[in-house]
């Protein structure tokens, strides 16, 4: 009898011992990959080529060959800025005046998306936020007269702006000056 209990205590532990294992390796994945992911996206080769850091740039119009982003459209033009407010508040503005959809979404570190802005949204208004961080901004930096505050819940973060373009080629005047309307720039720069 007491081998028949032992064998069911040591299937007892090696089954427990897989639940734990399999719990903590979801848990360790669902909060590692988001952030992994989201610093090769603000670190990586990508970032470095384009020196998005606190700065607008403008990657070209996605065609078949672009992968850099998994599955692109290639009907919207996209913008980007890595943000990183340890200096201090980021300013974001952009007045892209299209008849189409646009919109400005801003993602924290984890790749949670905190804020977004959309054409309908902003009824023809530019858009001028000021980012400052969740634990308040460093130095006495006044916010600009007509600026939203927008609190990132991380120090760093990733700005994508999208513009439809469904006609790239009849329209690219226009669309690239509107998405070319794209600041992102730390407060003492403003």
């Amino acid at each position: 009898m007491s081998s028949w209990t032992n064998t069911r205590r040591l299937w007892l532990y090696r089954i427990a011992t897989l639940l734990i294992t399999a719990v903590l390796a979801h848990l360790l994945t669902v909060w590692a990959v988001p952030r992994l992911i989201m610093q090769v996206l603000m670190n990586g080769p990508m970032a470095q080529k384009m020196n998005m850091r606190n700065q607008a740039a403008f990657p070209p119009p996605v065609n078949a060959q672009s992968r850099s982003v998994v599955m692109p459209s290639p009907d919207l033009l996209y913008s980007v800025c890595v943000f990183d407010l340890a200096e201090g508040p980021v300013r974001v503005r952009a007045a892209p005046h299209l008849p189409g959809y646009w919109s400005i979404a801003l993602y924290s570190a984890n790749s949670d998306n905190f804020f977004v802005r959309n054409d309908r949204q902003a009824q023809g208004a530019p858009i001028d936020l000021w980012l400052v961080p969740a634990g308040g901004a460093k130095g006495a930096t006044p916010v600009p007269q007509g600026a939203q505050v927008v609190v990132s819940p991380s120090g760093t973060g990733f700005l994508l702006m999208r513009v439809l373009a469904s006609d790239y080629q009849a329209d690219q005047v226009q669309l690239e000056t509107a998405r070319r309307t794209l600041r992102c720039e730390p407060a003492k720069a403003v």
